[in-house]
């Protein structure tokens, strides 16, 4: 063993007395330091003392942050996103002029509720875009209707009444050919008769094709004369009416002073002109003629140049 160093046996006291040592100062200044260095605060901190690096990560949490703390600046540009804004927290004022675009609008978010009166203007409306459904029934008037807009194609079969029609307004040329039933014929042959029957005259017969009631006008005239002159021996003439359902007489009726042809003269030609109707003539296809006869028998009786025409008017 050399000069000067210590025997294992006396070491190993002073090594366990070194520990205890040091475990009893440890002790003591764990139950003493409470009150020799107390616990960092708010008044231990100086101004400005707790820095960026010295937060950890994640460390400031809701409740340390005061209410109002962050303003705009504290905010990065482009960082609020949708789900940091609360249900219905955008107000109108929020919301600057013309910042909301046709993209910003959900298909059909527009109702009728956001649309102010009025607002929708003639070059809002697309062309074509207002049909018949869109437009309440009854409220087209005539400032509506441009001047011509009503074709003949608008109007419906039937639609023009009568009281449609201003007084006057139907003209000539406003009537189809044959929209008013008429026919003529005229004669100049020299025909007799010696019959105190009716017969009917050459020639006198004209056919009326009828589409409503109607009112025949009847329009007769011709050159007569009697071979002897006598009491009574003079023509006698009258219209008739023949359809398919019979034959009809026309006013004014044979035997009357108004259907006599001649006069009681030989060979004392005249010509005399007659007017009968018949009222309310069926629908069909019609045939009108003048017929005659002698008063008396014994002379003979002669027409020539003679007329007739039908027309029938609405009954």
């Amino acid at each position: 063993m050399s000069a000067g160093m210590i025997p294992i046996k006396k070491a190993i006291p002073i090594i366990v007395v070194a520990w205890i040592l040091s475990l009893v100062t440890t002790l003591a200044l764990v139950y003493v330091s409470p009150s020799i260095f107390p616990p960092l605060n708010t008044a231990n901190l100086n101004d400005d003392a707790v820095v960026a690096n010295k937060i950890a990560d994640g460390a400031i949490i809701t409740t340390k942050l005061a209410d109002g703390t962050i303003t705009s600046s504290k905010i990065l540009d482009g960082t609020i996103t949708a789900v940091d804004i609360a249900d219905g927290s955008i107000l109108a004022i929020k919301v600057a002029d013309g910042a909301v675009t046709t993209a910003k609008i959900a298909d059909g978010g527009v109702s009728s509720a956001k649309v102010a009166d009025g607002a929708i203007v003639t070059v809002k409306l697309a062309d074509g875009s207002v049909t018949s459904a869109k437009i309440l029934d009854g409220t087209i008037t005539a400032l509506d209707l441009a001047d011509g807009a009503v074709t003949a194609i608008k109007i419906a079969d039937g639609a023009v009444t009568a009281s449609k029609i201003a007084d006057f307004a139907v003209t000539n040329l406003k009537l189809a050919a044959g929209a008013i039933p008429f026919n003529a014929t005229y004669a100049v042959s020299t025909p007799s008769t010696t019959l105190t029957s009716w017969a009917d005259m050459p020639d006198m017969e004209v056919s009326l094709k009828l589409n409503r009631v109607s009112d025949i006008l009847i329009m007769f005239s011709s050159e007569a004369w009697v071979s002897a002159a006598g009491a009574a021996n003079m023509i006698l003439v009258r219209a008739v009416f023949v359809n398919e359902t019979g034959t009809f007489e026309a006013i004014p009726p044979s035997g009357t002073s108004l259907t006599i042809l001649t006069k009681e003269i030989a060979d004392d030609m005249g010509t005399r002109s007659f007017n009968f109707y018949v009222p309310s003539a069926d629908t069909t296809v019609s045939t009108v003629k003048i017929q005659w006869r002698l008063w008396n028998a014994g002379p003979t009786g002669y027409v020539r140049g003679r007329t007739l025409a039908a027309i029938a008017l609405p009954a």
